[in-house]
C-alpha cells in the first residue's frame, strides 16, 4: 500500500504542474511513505495537565509519580535502542518547498523545562567534505524551535538534503539522526486512461536491471476528485519512477549503497539519495514518471430542502428554508476571504502560496483578476515566465510592471485568498530617494543661510543704534 502513494515524492516536478495534486494530499502521501513517521514536536513523555482534575495532594502526587514512571520507561527504551544492533537513522522523504520539522523525542524529565535549558543543538553532515556544522538557531529560513527544540526548515530545498543529527549537549551523546531526501524536478509522460484502457496506449512496465540487482518501476497514486461539478471533467493519478533492490539480501553492483536499507520500499528515481553511478543508468536516467487523466463526473451539492424545529415535547416551533437559521442557534459564519497586500520590486522571482489551502481536499485554482490561469498552458503561453508547482504555488519569474494586478485562489467554488501584487521600480524609487536627500539637503543649507542672515541684520541693526 506504501508504493501505492510514493507518487507524492514527484511534486517537486515541473509537471507536476500538471497533476494539479492538492498540498494536503501531497504531505499527506509523503507521511505515508516515508520510513520513519513520528509524531515531532512531542517530547517521547506526554505531560500531566493539572486542572480540575487535581484537585488533591495525593492526585497531584500521584500524576507525578506516573510522569516519572514514564520518563523511566522511556529512558529504557532508548538505552534498548542504543544496545540494538538495529539502524537507528531515520530516513524522511520531503518535498521542495514544504515545511520539515525534524524532531528529537527527547525523554524529557518531568521537573525540567526544555525553554529554559540550552542543552539541545543541531549539526549536518556537509556533503562536500563530510565534516560536521552547527545549524544556525534562527536565520529565517531554518529555526530551532525555542520549546520543542526541534529543527525546522521552511521552506525546505533541494540543497537541505543530507544527515542531521539532534545532539543532547549535557551527555555529549545523539538523540536523533535523520536522512532527509528531497527530490529532484522532473518532467512527465502525460497518457489518457481511456486511451490505455483501449490499448491506444500503455503505461511503462517495470524493467529490471539484473546485472545491477535493481529494477525501475512505477508507483501510482489515488486519483485526485473532479475538478469541477456538474459538467464533464477530468481527475489525475501521478505515477512515480522509483528503483529498488530485486535481492533485498545482496548489494548493488558494481558499487553498493547501503542507504538503501532506509528505503525499503525504493527511492525515486531522481532523489538525492541515489548515487552518481546508479542514477546515470540509462534505463533509470531516462524514465520519466508518468501523469495519467480520466473523465468524470461530480454532481454539484443540491439545496436542502426545508428544516423543522421543534421544542422537548415534539412541537414544532419554526420551519426554515435553505440559507436561514433558527432563532435559537447562533449561525456559523463561513471563513472571510484572506486580503494581502504585497509590494514587490521589479525582475523579482515571486512566488505565491495559497493560504489554507491544506485544509480544502479539491483542487486549488488561480486567477489574474477574472483570468483563469490553466495549468496546462500557462508555462507555454508565457514561454516559462509564469507557471505553477507541485504544492500549487503560483511563480512569477522576472516580474514586470504589467504583473501588477489581484491574483485570487479558489478551492472548488471557494474563494480563499486575494493577494493584491504591486510591482515597484527599484530605479525610481532611487531616484525619489536622492530627489528626497537633496532636497532635504538643499533645504537645509537654505535654512541655514537664513538664519545667518537674520542674525548679521540683528548685529548690523545694534551697530547703527
Amino acid at each position: 500500500m506504501n508504493l501505492l502513494v510514493i507518487f507524492s515524492i514527484l511534486s517537486i516536478s515541473y509537471s507536476l504542474i500538471d497533476s494539479y495534486v492538492t498540498e494536503s494530499e501531497l504531505e499527506e502521501f509523503v507521511k505515508r511513505i516515508s520510513p520513519y513517521k513520528a509524531d515531532h514536536g512531542r517530547s517521547r513523555v506526554k505531560r500531566k495537565l493539572f486542572g480540575k482534575a487535581f484537585r488533591t495532594k495525593e492526585a497531584i502526587k500521584k500524576a507525578f509519580e506516573e510522569e516519572f514512571q514514564a520518563y523511566d520507561k522511556c529512558l529504557n527504551a532508548r538505552e534498548e535502542e542504543r544496545k540494538s544492533l538495529e539502524n537507528t537513522i531515520r530516513g524522511l522523504l520531503a518535498l521542495e518547498g514544504q515545511k520539515v520539522r525534524l524532531g528529537c523525542n527527547l525523554c524529557q524529565r518531568p521537573d525540567q523545562d526544555l525553554t529554559k535549558l540550552e542543552i539541545i543543538d543541531w549539526q549536518r553532515l556537509r556533503p562536500q567534505d563530510s565534516d560536521f556544522e552547527f545549524v544556525s538557531k534562527d536565520d529565517g529560513r531554518v529555526r530551532i524551535d525555542s520549546e520543542t527544540r526541534d529543527l525546522i526548515i521552511d521552506p525546505v530545498d533541494v540543497l537541505d538534503a543530507g544527515q542531521y543529527f539532534c545532539i543532547n549537549t549535557y551527555y555529549r551523546e545523539y538523540e536523533e539522526i535523520y536522512q532527509l531526501d528531497v527530490l529532484f524536478r522532473e518532467r512527465l509522460k502525460t497518457t489518457k486512461y481511456e486511451d490505455v484502457e483501449s490499448g491506444k496506449d500503455k503505461y511503462l512496465g517495470d524493467f529490471p536491471l539484473v546485472d545491477h540487482n535493481i529494477k525501475a518501476f512505477t508507483a501510482w497514486s489515488e486519483w485526485t476528485e473532479c475538478q469541477d461539478c456538474n459538467k464533464k471533467s477530468i481527475k489525475k493519478r501521478v505515477g512515480l519512477c522509483m528503483v529498488t533492490k530485486i535481492q533485498k539480501d545482496q548489494p548493488i553492483l558494481p558499487f553498493d549503497l547501503p542507504i538503501m536499507e532506509l528505503y525499503p520500499d525504493g527511492v525515486p528515481c531522481r532523489s538525492t539519495v541515489l548515487s552518481k553511478e546508479i542514477a546515470s543508468i540509462k534505463r533509470i536516467k531516462n524514465r520519466r514518471s508518468e501523469v495519467t487523466m480520466a473523465d468524470c463526473y461530480k454532481a454539484c451539492p443540491t439545496t436542502p430542502g426545508y428544516t423543522v424545529v421543534t421544542d422537548e415535547s415534539g412541537n414544532i416551533t419554526e420551519v426554515l428554508e435553505a440559507g436561514f437559521y433558527s432563532l435559537g442557534s447562533k449561525p456559523k459564519l463561513p471563513p472571510l476571504v484572506i486580503r494581502r497586500v504585497l509590494y514587490e520590486p521589479i525582475n523579482k522571482h515571486l512566488i505565491l502560496s495559497c493560504p489554507r489551502s491544506k485544509k480544502y481536499k479539491s483542487l486549488i485554482r488561480w486567477q489574474n483578476g477574472t483570468l483563469v490561469l490553466n495549468p496546462l498552458t500557462i508555462k507555454r503561453q508565457t514561454r516559462g515566465r509564469v507557471f505553477l508547482d507541485s504544492i500549487n504555488r503560483l511563480h512569477i519569474r522576472r516580474l514586470r510592471m504589467t504583473d501588477t494586478a489581484s491574483y485570487n485562489c479558489w478551492s472548488s467554488k471557494v474563494h480563499i485568498a486575494t493577494i493584491k501584487v504591486i510591482v515597484t521600480d527599484a530605479r525610481n524609487d532611487v531616484k525619489i530617494k536622492e530627489y528626497i536627500t537633496y532636497s532635504g539637503l538643499f533645504l537645509t543649507v537654505f535654512s541655514i543661510f537664513l538664519i545667518c542672515v537674520c542674525v548679521f541684520c540683528k548685529k548690523k541693526k545694534k551697530t547703527a543704534k
